[in-house]
């Protein structure tokens, strides 16, 4: 369990914090820059599934060490991680992995003291890119409380990536139950293949409106995020019945303000957390380790 001597922002002080709309800016921009119209990396967005996958087998690798048996990240501990969150069944877990090893995003190979036992591992691509991931999320935090706080992220440090991973596993029960499935608004994006990066794009988009107007292209938001335009239609058409978005005749979409609050709560719960595995990551750094 996070030990809650530790000094971080809750989500209620990052929500009122008078910088919170140029910290959710900053943060949908680094996202979007990272994933929009880049189809190898849309690989580990695309669902739920797959991205409690990359997030918790990153985990896993920030505690690895290798004469430590009961740190080895099995296929048998990334599964038993993930399935807790049901998110995923373990075939589709299976599959993820596949496709993650097919992409170059992951690598199997045999424990170093137990060639029967198997581990998962980060490829070199994949670990370049969650420091770039990590920084993308610290932007926003250093946005309200300074960058000089979160130096190492920002920097991309490697020893601070596998202590904040590390303490991150800490996090990931609250990350479930009070980040992601209590929201529902925002719990179906995240469940719909390329969803929450769609309702990113439409809040940046609604940013840029003068009427709060989207005129969305089914097919221009599918090339951008990787799915068919049958699937973002579906999506949009449901979202709408709940009430969260109208679609006018002309194809024009309006995000619903309890939308806007529900996703803006969902980031700052994440930043919460991340700050959160900031501090834990600080806490426990034995210093810093070069790239």
């Amino acid at each position: 369990m996070p030990d809650a001597t530790l000094s971080f922002a809750t989500p209620d002080t990052i929500l009122r914090h008078p910088s919170f709309p140029i910290a959710r800016t900053v943060y949908i921009d680094a996202v979007m820059a990272l994933y929009e119209e880049n189809p190898a990396l849309l690989e580990l967005m695309r669902d739920g599934g797959r991205i409690f996958v990359y997030g918790i087998l990153m985990a896993l690798w920030g505690r690895y060490r290798e004469d430590v048996p009961e740190t080895w990240p099995t296929i048998g501990r990334l599964k038993e991680a993930v399935g807790q969150f049901g998110v995923a069944s373990p075939r589709h877990i299976d599959l993820i992995i596949a496709r993650f090893v097919q992409v170059g995003h992951l690598r199997i190979v045999p424990a170093p003291s137990d060639l029967r036992i198997r581990i998962v591992l980060p490829t070199q691509g994949l670990i370049e890119h969650d420091r770039a991931f990590i920084r993308a999320h610290y932007l926003p935090l250093a946005a309200l409380f300074g960058p000089d706080r979160y130096a190492l992220p920002l920097a991309g440090d490697l020893g601070f990536l596998k202590a904040a991973r590390s303490a991150w596993l800490a996090t990931l029960g609250a990350m479930a139950a009070d980040t992601i499935l209590a929201n529902r608004q925002v719990l179906r994006f995240y469940t719909a293949s390329g969803g929450i990066l769609m309702l990113m794009k439409l809040v940046r988009l609604h940013d840029h409106s003068d009427d709060g107007g989207i005129a969305v292209g089914f097919t221009d938001f599918g090339r951008r995020f990787g799915v068919s335009r049958t699937h973002v239609r579906t999506l949009f058409k449901a979202v709408a019945a709940d009430g969260d978005i109208v679609i006018d005749t002309r194809g024009v979409v309006r995000l619903m303000p309890d939308l806007r609050a529900a996703l803006d709560r969902n980031i700052a719960e994440r930043m919460s957390l991340l700050d959160r595995s900031h501090a834990a990551a600080t806490a426990n750094a034995e210093g810093p380790a070069r790239p």
